[in-house]
């Protein structure tokens, strides 16, 4: 089975690899490092992913290929796809599982586009593209003699110049002293939003500054995805099982393999008499014969949505036909539904309550824009997870629904307090401008609480 299919991969990439030794190795003067690392929690700061309309958390894990038996396989192609393609080079991928095994199996597609603005130019050299989940890896080259930052990196529409709804995370210093630097930016999209064949990619850089205002230049241009070659080593595994932990239960729906990775969906019912928020610390353990099992982690999880259906991102090496994937996690988040709330008065600079009366008020400051309220919150359980608010709205004191300034919503960043190895997590929450009645009360979608069992779940 797949005899066909194989014998043409294994044609085509004898090709790229004869391709291959034309493309020139460029030294670059710095290299990626993943933006999402799991286990590096201590010593470092640590950000929280922002979304553009949905609060995200970290999570983790990996699974299966089209060539594969167990998986249904994609529908007939409406044209011949282009990769596999010649390697990427000029990039450290050496600590991402998922675009090291692309690269090698030819499925990183070539960009090679460049756009100049003032004294910059940004070149996108390759992208990874999945259902999901599309990894951008571009350069950026620095021509005058100060310092620079990169502001943004966003995607639009090409047609409308709106702004895709994504949650996304960078690797490589934000900082650029002149030369050439190498980035990495991955784009992670709601079920509901799948990626489109062709995206804006929209990258700001200005002179570092301290200051708020910055003279930025912007560089844009439009990516053609090859969409067709992702749909070819992409397959979808049905589990339709149903965990159950202390009476409260969650089901895993299927799994979805694609180049760039894996995403497992999900669904909490509202049944459930506790809050469950997900698995706790899940992943995927890859195994083969000869080989140490590989623990493929959990890059970003979408929380459970009005429907209860949520989406976890995996790391993959399952083009490298492990022969079994394991999806493993270490519990279930779930607390008591009565404390999943945050009341605060502005006015007052207070917090009301809270769950477990463990928020505290940070700030609250006005622009013309925009209106930015601050919390913090101390983790005790720094292994059970984190503080992540409702993304569609809050409640005024009046009892008026209201939703989060648009394309802002909220953010999170937390650094660790020292020896304990706990972690201080500041929660930004951007709202319109506008005089709201006191107090306002926050709904909480995540709190740190586990109810610990040893989950697994054999995927292949």
């Amino acid at each position: 089975m797949f005899e066909k299919e194989e014998r043409l991969l294994a044609e085509m990439k004898h090709e790229t690899e004869k391709e291959s030794m034309m493309v020139p190795d460029e030294a670059l003067d710095s290299a990626i490092r993943s933006g999402i690392r799991a286990g590096e929690r201590r010593g470092k700061k640590r950000y929280r992913l922002r979304a553009a309309s949905a609060v995200v958390i970290a999570a983790a894990a990996v699974l299966l290929l089209t060539l594969w038996g167990g998986g249904s396989p994609p529908g007939p192609s409406p044209q011949l796809a282009q990769g596999p393609y010649p390697p990427l080079t000029g990039f450290d991928i050496a600590d991402d599982i998922t675009a090291r095994t692309a690269n090698r199996h030819g499925l990183i597609q070539p960009v090679n586009q460049s756009k100049s603005s003032g004294e910059y130019t940004v070149t996108v050299q390759g992208v990874l593209t999945g259902p999901q989940r599309l990894q951008v890896f571009y350069t950026i080259e620095n021509h005058s003699g100060r310092k620079a930052t990169v502001l943004r990196e966003k995607l639009k529409q090409p047609d409308t110049g709106k702004e895709l709804s994504y949650a996304s995370s960078t690797g490589g210093d934000p900082l650029l002293e002149k030369g050439k630097w190498a980035r990495q930016v991955n784009f992670y999209f709601e079920e509901s939003t799948p990626i489109p064949e062709t995206v804006t990619l929209d990258i700001a850089v200005a002179p570092y500054s301290t200051n708020t205002v910055h003279n930025e230049e912007v560089m844009e241009m439009d990516l053609k995805l090859d969409l067709e070659t992702m749909r070819r080593f992409t397959s979808t595994v049905p589990l339709n099982q149903t965990i159950e932990v202390q009476g409260q239960t969650m089901t895993l729906k299927e799994a979805v393999l694609s180049p760039a990775g894996i995403t497992v969906k999900a669904n909490i019912p509202k049944e459930n008499s506790m809050k469950v928020s997900g698995l706790f610390q899940p992943y995927i353990e890859s195994s083969k014969e000869g080989s140490s099992a590989v623990q493929l982690g959990n890059s970003l999880t979408w929380l459970p949505g009005a429907q209860g259906d949520m989406t976890y991102f995996f790391e993959s090496d399952a083009l490298d036909h492990p022969d079994t994937l394991v999806l493993k996690a270490g519990g279930m988040h779930a607390v008591d539904r009565d404390d999943m709330q945050i009341v605060v008065d502005v006015k007052q600079k207070k917090v009301l309550s809270s769950p477990e009366d463990r928020i505290q008020f940070g700030d609250y400051t006005k622009s013309k824009d925009k209106y930015t309220l601050s919390l913090k919150y101390e983790e005790r359980d720094f292994n059970h997870g984190a503080v992540s608010i409702d993304s569609l709205g809050f409640t005024d004191g009046e009892g008026k629904r209201h939703v989060f300034k648009e394309q802002e919503g909220s953010r999170s960043s937390s650094e660790s307090t020292g020896v304990d190895g706990y972690w201080s997590t500041t929660m930004y929450l951007y709202l319109e401008p506008e005089d709201y009645p006191q107090p306002l009360t926050f709904d909480v979608s995540s709190f740190p609480g586990v109810i610990e069992q040893a989950i697994e779940v054999p995927i292949q």
